[in-house]
């Protein structure tokens, strides 16, 4: 599964996913699936477990719909699943 195409997902339908999530379906560590990445509102959908946010955004990098989008999906199979329906 590509990145790019996740992320443009995510974004579009506004849905969060984990780090882990991510990571497993791309099969990257969690830790390094947005190294190098801006941050930004497209990506900003790529979440911490923990809290739902992303790790190290300002206020105004987060797409403003992530305090309202649903329940983060935090399984590469939950992942692929969903994006099966939303791709």
């Amino acid at each position: 599964m590509n990145l790019e195409l996740i992320l443009d997902r995510l974004h579009e339908f506004g849905q969060r996913a984990t780090y882990a999530a991510v990571g497993g379906l791309v099969r990257l560590p969690a830790i390094s699936v947005m190294h190098g990445r801006p941050k930004d509102k497209r990506h900003s959908w790529v979440v911490a477990k923990g809290n739902g946010l992303p790790t190290g955004y300002l206020t105004d990098e987060i797409d403003p719909r992530l305090a309202t989008s649903p329940k983060p999906i935090v399984s590469a199979d939950e992942l692929a699943a969903w994006l099966r329906t939303h791709g």
